[in-house]
C-alpha cells in the first residue's frame, strides 16, 4: 500500500539539503567578501547563483567570483555551480 509519509519525507530531505547547501554558499561568500546575505537574497537556477542585492554588493562579489566558485565546487557536495549573476 502507498504510504504518504514516506513519500513526503523524500521531498522534505531534498528541501533540507537544498537549504543547507544555500547556507554553505552564503558562508563562502561571507568568508571571501565579508558581506552577509540572507537566504531570500539568493536563488539557484540552472547551475547559476542569482543574487538579489544592490549593484555595489554585486560588484564586490564579482571581484571574488572565481575564488567563491572554486570553494563552492570543493565544499558543497552534490551541487554544480557554474556562474554567479
Amino acid at each position: 500500500m502507498f504510504n504518504i509519509k514516506n513519500y513526503l519525507e523524500k521531498f522534505s530531505r531534498r528541501l533540507y539539503s537544498s537549504e543547507e547547501q544555500k547556507k554553505k554558499i552564503l558562508e563562502i561568500i561571507e568568508k571571501h567578501t565579508q558581506i552577509i546575505l540572507s537566504l531570500e537574497e539568493m536563488e539557484i537556477k540552472n547551475y547559476i547563483i542569482h543574487l538579489k542585492t544592490s549593484p555595489a554588493v554585486l560588484n564586490k562579489i564579482f571581484i571574488y567570483k572565481s575564488k567563491i566558485l572554486e570553494d563552492v565546487t570543493l565544499q558543497v557536495k552534490d551541487l554544480k555551480i557554474i556562474d554567479i549573476k
